[in-house]
């Protein structure tokens, strides 16, 4: 009688072990699950988070590299200057030309004639609104855009087109004026870091005005 109760019972340790083990895997199993439902749910997250820093860091490198490029244009240095345009770059330039892009050449003659006509050139970024308040000069991407049809605004989030805004002031050369020009600026940046596109818009003849008062 006493070997069968210590079989009995051996047999009933022997199921509870093994209930032990199903439930540890089964438990194991669920956890696992679970640990790769929440692995997918967060990968979007993750990537849009990542995808935004990297966005970030890509639009303030641009912006670094037009501020370096104005530090060149104060200085004169055509040659530091283009070196910021890729060699396919295109202009299209604030006089009105019907819309005609403009190759890398005729922005080098350009910048050159304005060389000569003024000196100490600077630009100072920034959006001035009422009660001298201003606001950052620099945008990327747009939330709201639209191709021209009312259905179709999406949402840009490329860091390589930013939008600039501030002020041009300088000194005429020959009569020794000082300019200032409200500026405004589209542009476009390669992978490289290199300008390929540029598009600005300001008031030449408000500039002509001023050295002539």
């Amino acid at each position: 009688m006493g070997h069968k109760n210590i079989l009995l019972d051996q047999l009933k340790q022997n199921y509870l072990t093994l209930q032990d083990k199903k439930i540890y895997k089964m438990r194991n199993r669920i956890l696992n699950a679970l640990f790769i439902i929440l692995m997918i749910a967060c990968t979007p997250n993750v990537k849009e988070e990542l995808n935004a820093v990297d966005n970030e860091a890509t639009f303030k490198s641009n912006v670094s590299s037009f501020m370096e490029f104005t530090q060149h244009f104060k200085s004169e240095d055509v040659d530091k200057v283009m070196g910021m345009f890729a060699d396919s770059v295109l202009w299209s330039p604030p006089v009105f030309n019907d819309y005609e892009w403009l190759e890398k050449e005729a922005m080098v003659e350009t910048f050159k004639n304005y060389f000569k006509d003024y000196e100490n050139i600077t630009f100072t970024p920034g959006i001035n609104l009422p009660n001298n308040n201003t606001v950052d000069g620099f945008w990327g991407g747009s939330n709201f855009r639209s191709d021209g049809s009312e259905s179709s605004s999406q949402p840009s989030i490329n860091p390589n087109n930013i939008r600039v805004y501030g002020t041009w002031n300088s000194k005429h050369t020959e009569t020794g004026k000082e300019t200032f020009s409200k500026w405004y600026a589209i542009i476009n940046f390669n992978s490289a870091g290199k300008i390929v596109r540029f598009n600005d818009w300001f008031n030449v003849d408000g500039l002509e005005k001023q050295i002539a008062e």
